[in-house]
């Protein structure tokens, strides 16, 4: 399992959210004492889909980018976690339109996507899970485990 993973329920079905595409970044170092931080504009390092149970357990890598700094070998194996500011992104537009006909209101969202910022701190903890409450007109989140 690798060192960060995420999980979406829809309460407004009251179901896990399945099919949502999901985006993760490492956007910048831990800020030193009474430094600013500062955030990189960044590609994502991976992509994935939540499955039926509405989580992430595996990650697809970016196949064109060096992501050894990053604690993953060969591409596919992401066996260390590095410190940093971390965001993962949620697709939720396009989650709630392919729950409901596009007439239908449910298939309408105040939130086009859901950015969840956190840090990894040094030396991080061996796992970090993110779950995200989601509904057409709020979420939620906190730390998992």
């Amino acid at each position: 399992m690798p060192p960060i993973t995420c999980h979406v329920l829809d309460t407004t079905r009251g179901k896990p959210a399945s099919g949502v595409n999901v985006a993760i970044y490492r956007i910048g170092d831990l800020p030193t004492d009474g430094d600013e931080l500062v955030i990189q504009d960044v590609e994502p390092f991976a992509v994935a889909k939540t499955n039926s149970d509405g989580r992430v357990t595996q990650w697809s890598f970016h196949p064109n980018r060096d992501l050894t700094p990053l604690g993953i070998v060969d591409g596919s194996d992401w066996q260390t976690l590095q410190p940093g500011i971390y965001k993962i992104r949620f697709q939720t537009l396009s989650y709630f339109r392919s729950t409901a006909g596009s007439s239908d209101a449910s298939s309408r969202t105040f939130f086009p996507f859901v950015e969840i910022i956190f840090n990894i701190d040094n030396p991080p903890d061996e796992h970090y899970h993110i779950p995200l409450l989601l509904s057409n007109h709020s979420y939620t989140t906190y730390r998992g485990s």
